[in-house]
């Protein structure tokens, strides 16, 4: 058993190949086996998204605050997302998450098992198609 407590975990802003700017992630949970659970805490400024992604394993997303979104591919319009929702991802499931254009987004992400796999970036025509 492990106990990471809050003045533990490391905060970082990703890469742009996975995240627009105004991203912050906060590793809570690192894997303690090859591709094995994770979990982060993902800190969003209006307009900020992940890329388009899979994930191996399933991934489980609990928003804790502000307003977001999330879109699977082939969607034209995306799920809106508030505080105390939340979201299973389906191994394989294409998607992107991020803020809404006027609110922050705030979400936990735990990641089952495997790998996250990154498909490029979400562009502003489809950020903005999928909030209508």
């Amino acid at each position: 058993m492990r106990f990471v407590r809050e003045n533990e975990i490391k905060v970082s802003r990703p890469g742009p190949d996975r995240f627009t700017d105004g991203v912050w992630e906060a590793s809570a949970l690192e894997a303690v086996q090859p591709d094995g659970l994770r979990a982060q805490r993902f800190s969003y400024d209006p307009e900020a998204r992940s890329g388009w992604h899979t994930h191996d394993g399933e991934q489980a997303l609990y928003v804790l605050s502000g307003r977001g979104v999330i879109t699977r591919w082939g969607e034209s319009k995306g799920t809106e997302v508030g505080p105390g929702d939340w979201i299973h991802v389906q191994p394989g499931e294409k998607h992107w998450h991020g803020a809404v254009a006027d609110d922050t987004l705030v979400h936990i992400a735990v990641t089952a098992s495997g790998k996250t796999h990154w498909h490029g970036p979400v562009s502003d025509e489809e950020y903005r198609s999928s909030l209508e």
